[in-house]
């Protein structure tokens, strides 16, 4: 399997200029990749990918070459992972358990050196100092020492939870599903539970209908609230909230860089920018439609936008510079010095099942 699988690597796609991006090639990948993890030990600098319909690992070099694919966890069912101390840390959603890999040294060596049963279908999780807060199907907060292998706490969770975010001392988990779409009903009004390093509750808050993503800086807390469609910053230290900004339809995944908070709001073609110091905001109109992720780099943003299958690019401005034709649904992007890719979920010249990196130089 992993042979035939390098050989389908090895196909090449022709070098075309476009501007200041030239594309490169294009790597098939399995059944819903979901993301790049950048890991560097004392080998050097590595980018994972799981594919999560295979349950598989792709790791590429520092020029985003194929190394070597993993496949101790097929059976798990992985979800997410982490990159923690030379480890990587599996989620995994149909054993319930938390698999663990040594990533210290070179690809080729890498292997899993534990397996942490749980009881129940992981989603993704968050550390502190050695204690993994974990977020599981079964709507539970479970906060696992991976010391000694000991599950510390369960908390049940009002509804399933998706998004969990740490500082040196708690646990945000913001509740995605506090709102009913379908009968357009709160299923709980408290979007928002905070958790010490034990997972016992500290406090619960009001924070909007389906608050999806949580970003940190310093004392301030930065969330998303995908229905009502704005930013609520909060202080940190006493939860009391500093600003509610109006942002616009679907907005996701924030980036915050070079001082700002970069923000797509996917229903309106769009992306915005908050200024972390005094709140300004800045709206880019796009080309492109569906933008899900804006990055910055070099001096310019790029954008990955879902409905044409694009990456657009705009320099430090927002001034247009160019479009890079993906032919895909990207969902992820990565760069190292000149070299970057983006991750394809859905590869459109070989049909929407599977999904595939395609790499780039920048100019």
């Amino acid at each position: 399997m992993k042979r035939l699988f390098f050989i389908s690597f090895c196909l090449v796609i022709v070098s075309i200029a476009s501007g200041s991006v030239v594309i490169g090639q294009r790597y098939p990948l399995g059944i819903m990749p979901s993301g790049i993890v950048k890991v560097e030990n004392g080998y050097g600098i590595y980018y994972v990918t799981l594919v999560k319909g295979d349950s598989e690992l792709i790791v590429f070099d520092s020029s985003f070459k194929p190394v070597t694919i993993m496949d101790a966890i097929k059976n798990d069912g992985v979800n997410d992972i982490i990159y923690r101390d030379g480890k990587l840390y599996c989620f995994g959603f149909f054993s319930g358990r938390l698999v663990i890999i040594d990533a210290s040294g070179y690809p080729g060596r890498w292997k899993k050196i534990d397996e942490i049963p749980t009881s129940s279908r992981l989603i993704t999780g968050a550390f502190i100092d050695g204690r993994l807060g974990i977020l599981s199907n079964e709507n539970e907060l479970i906060v696992l020492d991976t010391g000694n292998r000991t599950i510390l706490k369960r908390y049940k969770l009002p509804v399933t939870a998706l998004t969990i975010a740490e500082d040196s001392s708690r646990f945000y988990v913001s509740l995605f599903y506090n709102y009913n779409t379908l009968n357009r009903s709160m299923e709980t009004e408290k979007g928002l539970m905070v958790f010490d390093i034990n997972g016992q509750l500290s406090v619960s808050l009001d924070i909007g209908k389906r608050p999806s993503y949580i970003s940190i800086d310093g004392d301030r807390l930065f969330l998303v609230s995908y229905m009502e469609e704005n930013l609520k910053i909060l202080n940190k230290n006493t939860l009391k909230e500093i600003k509610t900004i109006e942002l616009g339809r679907y907005p996701n995944y924030p980036v915050m860089q070079n001082g700002k908070l970069w923000i797509s709001i996917t229903g309106e073609d769009r992306i915005m920018s908050i200024d972390l110091e005094n709140y300004s905001t800045t709206s880019y109109d796009l080309l492109g439609k569906g933008p899900i992720k804006a990055v910055l780099h070099g001096g310019r943003i790029y954008v990955l936008e879902t409905i044409t299958g694009t990456l657009e690019i705009l320099d430090e401005n927002g001034r247009f510079v160019e479009t890079v034709k993906l032919e895909g649904y990207p969902v992820d992007i990565a760069f190292s010095g000149r070299d970057a890719a983006v991750l394809l979920q859905e590869d459109w010249k070989t049909g929407k099942n599977t999904g595939a990196m395609l790499t780039m130089k920048i100019n």
